[in-house]
C-alpha cells in the first residue's frame, strides 16, 4: 500500500512521466534516442512544441533539430546543439540577456525584423544562444516571436 502511495505522489508531482509526447519525425530523420547514443554531450529537446509540427534532424557538422510546420513546408524554429563552451557578454554586445533555466542567454533580433520576406510572411524572432548542462544551444527563427522562442527555450531539458 505504501508503494502505491509513493508512486501516486511521484506521478502527481512529475506529470512528465505519464505525459510523454510522441515526436513526429520527417525525411527519415534519426531519432533523438539514436542521436544521444552517438554524441558525448547532453542532447536537450523542447517540451513545448505544437503537436502538429514535425522534426527533421541533421547530425553533420553538429546536431540540428529543425521543427517544421504541419505541411512540412516552413521551418518554424531551428535548434543547433554541440558540446558547450563558455559564453561571455563580449561575444554578444548587442543582445538582450535572459535567464534560461538558470543560465545566461543572449537574444539578438534579426536586422530585417518587421519586414516582409519573399513568401509574404513578416520576419520576426532572431537568434538565441545559451549553454545548458554542458551543451551549447543556438536557436533561430524568422517566424516565431522572441517570446515564443523564449518559451521553447525555457522548456528545454
Amino acid at each position: 500500500m505504501i508503494r502505491i502511495f509513493i508512486v501516486l505522489i511521484l506521478l502527481y508531482y512529475n506529470p512528465l512521466l505519464i505525459m510523454a509526447k510522441e515526436i513526429k519525425y520527417n525525411h527519415n530523420s534519426e531519432t533523438i534516442s539514436e542521436i544521444k547514443k552517438k554524441v558525448d554531450f547532453t542532447i536537450l529537446t523542447p517540451r513545448k512544441i505544437p503537436d502538429d509540427w514535425t522534426l527533421d534532424t541533421k547530425t553533420t557538422p553538429w546536431i540540428m533539430l529543425h521543427y517544421m510546420d504541419s505541411k512540412d513546408s516552413k521551418l518554424m524554429v531551428a535548434i543547433d546543439l554541440r558540446r558547450g563552451f563558455p559564453l561571455s557578454d563580449e561575444d554578444f554586445p548587442h543582445s538582450q540577456q535572459f535567464d534560461i533555466n538558470g543560465n545566461k542567454g543572449y537574444f539578438q533580433e534579426w536586422i530585417d525584423s518587421g519586414e516582409v520576406d519573399k513568401y509574404g510572411d513578416t520576419i520576426t524572432g532572431g537568434l538565441l544562444n545559451w549553454v545548458q548542462d554542458g551543451t551549447y544551444l543556438e536557436m533561430n527563427s524568422s517566424r516565431l516571436t522572441k517570446e515564443k522562442m523564449l518559451e521553447i527555450a525555457w522548456s528545454m531539458n
